[in-house]
């Protein structure tokens, strides 16, 4: 079996395991998100070796020629010596400079924009945390008119980035912050239709940067925003979708919690039969589907159902 170096020790390494499986096996600690190909987040760097051409997918040409490579799709056809990345290669350095709780278990970290960072909102960004090369991705709420990044970060129990940005992250802290990435944005494809945004918990995130864009790029068509909860303590930004909305004739602001009395001019039940409801109002919509992967799932579903060509679904899962 190859053998994998990483940080001075050895493993045996299985050639029909991924590289990250393999050292999860044994007790390693390697930074990793999604675990599909998407996020990025178990990027390492071959100093000895080749890695696969498949797990270079989607990576960066300057990094790929740096070796770097994605742990979670490399099954290693010999042997290679792994490092983690240097964040000087991947990262730029940010500093947070507002921390404050929406709710209970909602923190909005606002950071300096780095100069020459460029995203179109929607988009995400890996976190570390630079101590312990914590890696986690995290949705963009701000937009590029914005001289900030904007992140909405739900409070996990036992979630050690969540709760290292909850007990030891104040104003001053510094944090790394990766190339955007992701294809869940508003972009001039999207200018002639309708625009139905659906999301529970910090799913709101992502869309709340997405209307913001199309709104300020002229949109002209009829923009829906549906953000779910569990109940109305869960629900976040209502003021400021709700002053929005009063701004724009083109805009509709729908709150939507499961459990509990639903909050002003919100309703109650669950936010993929309010989907469907929605989305029997009219056949045309361009979809924006953010939050929990499960969710996310069922309200894709839904559209899907009703007839929606899947290239007019937009979607932004969190595992």
């Amino acid at each position: 079996m190859p053998i994998i170096t990483f940080q001075g020790k050895q493993y045996e390494c299985d050639s029909d395991t991924p590289i990250l499986d393999s050292l999860l096996a044994r007790g390693v600690n390697v930074p990793c998100g999604c675990r599909g190909g998407i996020c990025q987040a178990c990027m390492l760097k071959a100093t000895s070796g080749k890695p696969t051409e498949l797990s270079q997918t989607g990576i960066e040409k300057k990094l790929k020629d740096k070796n770097y490579f994605l742990s979670c799709l490399c099954k290693a056809e010999s042997d290679m010596e792994v490092q983690l990345p240097d964040p000087s290669d991947k990262y730029h350095s940010s500093i947070v400079y507002e921390k404050e709780y929406l709710n209970a278990s909602v923190v909005r970290l606002r950071c300096s924009r780095p100069e020459g960072f460029t995203y179109q909102p929607g988009q995400f960004v890996n976190l570390m945390q630079p101590e312990q090369a914590l890696v986690r991705s995290y949705s963009l709420a701000s937009t590029s008119d914005d001289n900030f990044l904007e992140f909405h970060i739900r409070l996990i129990h036992d979630g050690r980035m969540s709760n290292w940005i909850a007990d030891t992250v104040e104003n001053g802290t510094f944090i790394f912050v990766s190339d955007a990435m992701g294809s869940c944005y508003y972009n001039s494809a999207c200018e002639a239709s309708p625009l139905l945004l659906a999301g529970t918990g910090t799913g709101l995130a992502p869309l709340y940067g997405i209307l913001r864009n199309a709104l300020a790029s002229g949109h002209q068509q009829e923009v829906y925003l549906l953000h779910g909860g569990l109940s109305s303590e869960g629900l976040y930004y209502q003021e400021q979708l709700q002053f929005i909305a009063q701004q724009r004739d083109n805009f509709t602001y729908q709150p939507c919690v499961l459990h509990g009395p639903a909050p002003e001019s919100g309703v109650q039940g669950s936010i993929d039969e309010q989907l469907r409801l929605v989305l029997n109002t009219r056949q045309d919509w361009r979809l924006f589907l953010c939050g929990d992967t499960e969710m996310v799932n069922a309200m894709r579903n839904v559209c899907l159902e009703h007839g929606i060509n899947e290239s007019d679904i937009h979607t932004d899962s969190f595992g």
